[in-house]
């Protein structure tokens, strides 16, 4: 089979490099408009052959993957319409689910059938298909977000292609997923880029950031993620996205006051709680 990947990054490599390896599909032609990354993508292995044309990467494939920004897969869906297979498998890797769909419901119209969307629950600090490996799916979760108007034939297909890569597959409604994901992904994110944001802006920003420490560094890996990339997830997924930041802002507040009044048994209480499903509930041992 051969595979399409409109926007060879990070996760769109890994995908190529997952599924060959898995032997999914034998043949991956790259599309993308900057011949430094087509080329990057031939070096790494996660493309046999690399185009500049849509035309050219879609019209003989058997599965086309949209790896590129949320924002931009309207446009993408809508240039690669009239040149899918009637039988062409298509997908994304967006993280963020309703805005997605919506967009490819819209941009391959009467082809929409043909679409089956997934969010693998995976990735790495620094972008770029530099970064891409084979493993990075290797027991993640990958999430399945069927709706109306998708042939259940074409989901099966790529729920069942995920676990032959070697991904843990869930189902989730559309509007469950953009909820849970603004808690546990994509708030970290913007609480990251806020941090480290504050800190660089201050006059002794270098002497501060040269005495982080590991927690620090921990706590704002992510922050050398892709801009582009969060900042369409945040603007695609807005609504849940604001209704977490005011929670957690009402959280720090709550804190503040404990701190502001010396009330040592209530800060402990919240970090015991913290503690507790940190370790126990959500990542047993650690």
């Amino acid at each position: 089979m051969k595979m399409a990947v409109i926007g060879c990054g990070l996760i769109g490599g890994s995908m190529a490099l997952s599924w060959k390896r898995a032997g999914i599909v034998d043949e991956v032609i790259a599309f993308g408009h900057n011949p430094a990354t087509l080329q990057k993508a031939l070096d790494k292995g996660a493309a046999d052959a690399v185009t500049t044309s849509m035309e050219e990467a879609v019209k003989d494939a058997d599965i086309v993957v949209s790896a590129v920004p949320v924002e931009a897969m309207e446009s993408v869906f809508t240039e690669m319409a009239p040149f899918l297979k009637p039988d062409a498998v298509v997908t994304d890797v967006g993280s963020t689910r309703q805005t997605v769909i919506a967009a490819a419901r819209k941009g391959l119209g009467d082809k929409f059938h043909q679409y089956a969307p997934a969010h693998p629950i995976a990735g790495g600090e620094m972008p770029g298909v530099d970064y891409a490996s084979a493993d990075l799916f290797d027991e993640k979760v990958v999430i399945s977000t069927p709706d109306e108007g998708m042939d259940p034939k074409v989901v099966a297909f790529m729920e069942d292609a995920w676990r032959k890569a070697g991904a843990r597959v869930q189902t989730m409604s559309p509007h469950q997923h953009d909820l849970t994901f603004a808690s546990v992904s994509h708030l970290p994110h913007v609480l990251a880029y806020a941090l480290v944001d504050m800190i660089a802006r201050e006059e002794n920003a270098q002497e501060k950031l040269k005495m982080a420490g590991a927690g620090f560094r921990d706590f704002t890996r992510i922050a050398s993620s892709s801009p582009v990339m969060w900042r369409d997830i945040c603007l695609s997924n807005r609504e849940a996205l604001s209704h977490e930041l005011k929670r957690y802002r009402t959280s720090l507040d709550t804190l503040q006051k404990y701190i502001d009044e010396s009330d040592g048994k209530a800060l402990e209480s919240v970090f015991e709680n913290a503690v507790k499903n940190r370790r126990g509930l959500v990542f047993p041992g650690k």
